[in-house]
């Protein structure tokens, strides 16, 4: 297999270019699908099975138990999908999975909304085939940019894709307190999400072609199978681990909680080390094709792969509990309907500046558009502290739109840009994603340390002293990622 060593070639220039729209049509859904599920279904839901003291904790364990299948799904998927020189056959597979999770999770909201912890954990398995599927899919579908868009359109192409996510985001805000208003129970929620999710895919898989890959010989199924076994194995045994000293240290998950702003430093600083000893280098590692960690020795992966996870850590220290927030911080008689507001305040922003966002960074690169957009995500969740009522708070949300949808509008360019080799787009690609959702392992941490902080602030207090330490977690990852973005060398 011959590696690419320097900067990727362009896709062909006679390959026909195909509809960005078209191309990104699933992003739209899966976004649509996102949103409804993790911001206003899932807190709603979690209440009804646990109630009001716990809703925290279980809310971040419901989020990080799923983050740890979309943390082992995407590198494997994308390395068979490299392996056997296919994307869209894993799209079609991925959502009729994503769609059976949605049903076991609709039907366990409406039959054992009052069950309890044993309706809690048929939806949690609802939630499961939800990942499993939406990992499924999305994991070779990623790679479709760099394997089909050549380099100075990529910007345009990314720009697309953030407003397909913004519209499908805004559409779900909107119906959200559309049904909020009506009273409809949540199953019908959850078959919208399933229609929209089933279209987008249509749209793409009927206009999009395969890439013309060739496929690799071996046994794939049996590798696959064995590298799914071991991961889960380790998975398993760190799991055990952790619930074996927490039972003998009960303290341990608030020791983790409060570990976690440390775990990232020691990473970034880990980084630091291996580039100012010269470990990772702008030349793909000789072994790349056959040796996954290897990727990460290749200097500008690296380092979008650490400021994409800091972004991501920022978003979700924070999205998970914005209903929470709503209902605790701001009064809001109606949280559900009042986190849809404030979603389509952000996501309003966002379409604004991710129309010109991918654009403007195809001539002046990716690097400006992400420090000014970091910057303003990082100002807004310091300022929703301190908002003084509901409108104010909206303002910012705007305000926060407005960076989050320039950022989205490049981060898929840079992503794309910092691929190592055109013959491991798919596994690498997959790996990047992981950078997008392993920092959901830390809503349960972060859901601890939430509910920890509100309790000991009533003793302190300190009103919602929880959300001042959460909200604050999440500005400084915006901020980090900002200062780190300059390090990726050969991109723009």
């Amino acid at each position: 297999m011959t590696l690419s060593t320097g900067v990727l070639p362009d896709p062909p220039s006679s390959a026909p270019l195909v509809s960005p729209w078209a191309l990104s049509s699933f992003w739209g859904g899966s976004a649509f699908h996102w949103l409804l599920l993790l911001l206003i279904l899932m807190p709603a839901d979690v209440v009804r099975f646990v109630g009001e003291a716990h809703k925290g904790t279980y809310l971040g364990l419901l989020v990080g138990v799923g983050a740890i299948l979309a943390l082992i799904l995407p590198p494997l998927i994308g390395t068979l999908s490299d392996k056997v020189g296919k994307r869209l056959a894993f799209l079609r597979w991925g959502v009729a999975i994503n769609v059976a999770g949605l049903a076991v999770m609709g039907l366990a909201s409406v039959l054992l909304g009052g069950a309890g912890l044993t309706g809690f954990w048929v939806y949690t398995l609802g939630y499961l085939l939800v990942q499993t599927g939406n990992n499924v899919a999305t994991s070779p579908y990623s790679a479709l940019i760099p394997d089909l868009v050549p380099l100075p359109l990529r910007g345009r192409y990314s720009g697309v894709m953030g407003q397909l996510q913004a519209l499908g985001q805004l559409v779900g805000a909107v119906l959200a307190f559309g049904l909020g208003q009506l009273g409809l129970p949540a199953a019908v929620s959850y078959l919208l999400i399933a229609v929209v999710l089933i279209s987008s895919a249509a749209i793409t898989l009927r206009q999009v072609t395969e890439p013309l890959l060739s496929a690799q010989p071996g046994q794939h199924a049996r590798w696959f199978a064995g590298s799914l076994g071991r991961a889960l194995a380790v998975v398993a045994v760190l799991g055990a681990l952790y619930l074996l000293i927490d039972k003998v240290a009960p303290t341990f998950s608030l020791y983790m909680a409060f570990s976690l702003p440390l775990l990232v430093v020691a990473a970034v600083i880990v980084a630091l080390v291996m580039e100012w000893r010269g470990t990772v280098r702008m030349q793909p590692h000789p072994q790349l094709a056959t040796r996954l960690m290897t990727v990460f020795l290749y200097q500008p992966f690296l380092w979008v792969f650490i400021t994409r996870m800091l972004f991501s850590l920022g978003q979700y220290s924070v999205q998970p509990f914005l209903q929470f927030y709503n209902a605790d911080v701001l009064k809001q008689a109606n949280p559900g309907t009042a986190t849809s507001i404030m979603l389509a305040c952000i996501i309003v922003g966002s379409i604004v500046s991710a129309i010109i966002g991918g654009r403007l960074s195809d001539r002046i690169g990716r690097k400006p558009i992400i420090y000014v957009a970091g910057s303003a995500m990082a100002a807004a969740a310091v300022l929703l502290l301190f908002a003084p009522n509901f409108v104010a708070a909206l303002l910012l949300a705007l305000a926060f739109g407005l960076g989050y949808g320039a950022f989205v509008s490049v981060d898929w360019a840079l992503g794309s840009d910092a691929m190592p080799s055109r013959a491991t787009y798919a596994r690498d690609m997959g790996l990047w994603h992981v950078a997008f959702v392993a920092p959901q392992l830390s809503s349960a941490p972060q859901g601890f340390l939430l509910d920890w902080g509100n309790t000991r602030g009533l003793t302190l207090e300190i009103p919602h002293l929880g959300y001042f330490i959460v909200f604050g977690i999440a500005a400084a990852c915006f901020v980090l990622g900002v200062v780190l973005v300059r390090n990726i060398r050969g991109v723009r």
